[in-house]
């Protein structure tokens, strides 16, 4: 391993060209879907695992009468089967769209009455899933949102680790990895969580804000000692750090999102690690602080760990 320090600022379909059995893979994805262009952007980056990994696919919608229901015209064309849900039909065209992009991942699917932000939780304890992947907003989001969107919420409750995707094409190769880290254990279970799902060798990225006051001698001390935690990681060839101080010239200024975003926009970085344990430093990140409209921004894929 090698170190780089660099300090700055419940009926399922498979359509498959390969007809593999779901019983076979070992591993799935799940990927909740609301059929806007923003689910669809996150179900392709889902799927472009499953192709590198030998992972299947399975998406999921979770209906209501505004996704069941047919108007009367178009009753009237499918009045020989009453009983067909508009979702079936949606998701059925839907996943052929998918398909056709992957055809050699094994695809599955279901519609199921019930609330995503609980019902998702509870479909992600079966099957052997391997993470939840989903996009950052759904088809009404305006923006890149996160805090207070369904995906925070499913995020703080998941049984398994969660993908958020942005709502934009991205570079779905996952060489650069960034961890986010304020130098704490837990940072370590993600990680290895991360590497238990996404198997292949990557380049590891530390990214920690730290007080202007703190001394470059003494960080470069905390991080050296905080090093010797990666080395067990067999899967991380290089590891190269990236710091950058905290400047508040308002004292009621919280700046750590935007110093984490500004590093992460300046590097190449394909996805990060969000360790989800340590709740005040978690919402830190993605709330806004009362003199100032900033959050970090999901312009990256961001993979955060189970709830512990």
């Amino acid at each position: 391993m090698r170190y780089a320090g660099a300090f700055h600022a419940r009926s399922k379909y498979i359509w498959s060209d390969r007809a593999i059995p779901a019983r076979i893979c070992m591993k799935k994805l799940l990927v909740p879907t609301d059929f806007s262009e923003n689910a669809f952007l996150a179900a392709k980056y889902a799927a472009t695992i499953c192709k590198t990994q030998g992972y299947s696919l399975h998406l999921v919608h979770y209906y209501t009468a505004t996704s069941s229901g047919f108007d009367e015209s178009e009753m009237a064309v499918l009045n020989e089967d009453s009983n067909l849900l508009k979702a079936d039909i949606t998701i059925k065209d839907w996943t052929q769209r998918l398909q056709a992009e992957f055809p050699t991942v094994n695809i599955t699917y279901h519609n199921e009455r019930g609330l995503l932000v609980e019902a998702l939780a509870q479909e992600a304890k079966k099957d052997n899933y391997a993470a939840i992947v989903m996009g950052t907003t759904g088809a009404t989001g305006a923006k890149n949102i996160f805090w207070g969107s369904n995906t925070a919420i499913i995020t703080a409750k998941s049984p398994i680790p969660v993908i958020a995707v942005p709502n934009k094409p991205v570079h779905t190769a996952i060489n650069r990895v960034g961890l986010l880290t304020n130098l704490k254990q837990e940072e370590l279970i993600t990680l290895q969580e991360f590497l238990h799902c996404i198997k292949g060798d990557i380049d590891l990225t530390l990214i920690h804000a730290h007080k202007e006051q703190e001394s470059v001698n003494s960080l470069e001390e905390k991080l050296a000692l905080w090093l010797t935690n990666i080395e067990p990681f067999n899967a991380v060839r290089n590891v190269n750090i990236l710091t950058a101080p905290i400047v508040r010239e308002d004292k009621n200024l919280d700046d750590i999102p935007e110093v984490i975003s500004k590093i992460i926009a300046d590097n190449a970085i394909d996805l990060i690690l969000i360790t989800k344990s340590r709740k005040t430093f978690f919402e830190r990140l993605f709330t806004t602080s009362v003199s100032k409209a900033m959050t970090l921004d999901l312009q990256k894929p961001a993979f955060f760990g189970k709830t512990i």
